[in-house]
């Protein structure tokens, strides 16, 4: 952040060096693709650019970067909300290096289970389930970043748990 206040023309390439990977999940897990994800990050990037130096001391760079992916994926979502095609999902291609088909099988089952599910959600609930899950935010935190009430929050997070929950356990009677 020092360099960032001094003005150092390579500070915002320091910064995309150290945290890229982690923008990149993080756009993974707001983006309904994996394009769309890079296109999100870089978008966050440029707007960090813009707006780095009025970052607060005390506020954390990398949960300040996280939350501008995730309104950058958000804006991508609604920008493409018409198009037929944006529920198409790319393959995941991570190996978990199982040499077990039968449990290779039902990881992807389940994968393919929380994708749609979590497809399935309206766009802001689905930002409040991936902020509070995989990127650690607070209640309060994701009021801010969505404009909702810390207690709205709580209630809708609970809700979309107890839906995810729900889905599995209707998978797990069928033998998953």
């Amino acid at each position: 952040m020092q360099l960032v206040r001094e003005g150092q023309p390579d500070a915002l390439d320091q910064i995309t060096r150290c945290y890229s990977d982690r923008l990149l999940a993080a756009g993974r897990r707001h983006c309904r693709t994996g394009t769309e994800a890079e296109d999100a990050v870089q978008d966050a990037l440029i707007t960090a650019a813009e707006h780095l130096t009025q970052l607060r001391d005390d506020a954390k760079l990398e949960g300040w970067l996280i939350k501008v992916v995730a309104s950058a994926c958000r804006r991508i979502g609604r920008g493409r909300k018409n198009d037929g095609g944006r529920h198409d999902a790319e393959a995941d291609p991570t190996a978990h290096g199982d040499s077990n088909p039968e449990a290779e099988l039902a990881r992807r089952e389940l994968g393919e289970l929380l994708e749609h599910e979590l497809l399935a959600l309206a766009p802001r609930d689905r930002s409040i389930l991936l902020l509070a899950e995989l990127d650690d935010f607070s209640a309060a935190q994701i009021g801010a970043e969505l404009g909702m009430s810390e207690g709205a929050v709580r209630t809708q997070l609970s809700r979309l748990r107890g839906r995810m929950a729900l889905a599995l356990q209707k998978k797990s009677d069928q033998g998953l």
